[in-house]
């Protein structure tokens, strides 16, 4: 789930005061030798989310347009520690129904 501040009327009309950072709350949990993470983002597209992996992290950023009239864009950033060394060549990423899922596999000794 992203922080509601983002879609307020407020913040489409004074683009200037939107918040320094967004904060995208997500779980991240250890599944069948993958860490799995997955957060809940409704009214993002599969164009506004771009995610990456590092071997110690999950890595979720978030575009997010200004108010209206304004082609103005902002980025958000988000880093989630894995619970252990994942391989980021195996990186899967899902967007369905409002619904991010990203796996990654654990990395091989």
């Amino acid at each position: 789930m992203v922080e509601e501040i983002t879609v307020t009327p407020f913040f489409k009309r004074h683009s200037s005061h939107m918040p320094a950072s967004l904060k995208l709350h997500a779980e991240v949990r250890e599944e069948r030798g993958q860490v799995v993470l997955e957060s809940r983002l409704d009214g993002f597209t599969e164009d506004d989310v771009e995610v990456d992996a590092t071997p110690n992290t999950i890595n979720v950023n978030l575009r997010v347009e200004a108010g209206s009239g304004v082609k103005e864009e902002m980025f958000f950033h988000n880093s989630y520690w894995t619970p252990f060394p994942v391989d980021p060549k195996g990186l899967k990423i899902e967007h369905r129904n409002g619904v991010l899922r990203v796996t990654v596999p654990k990395l091989s000794k």
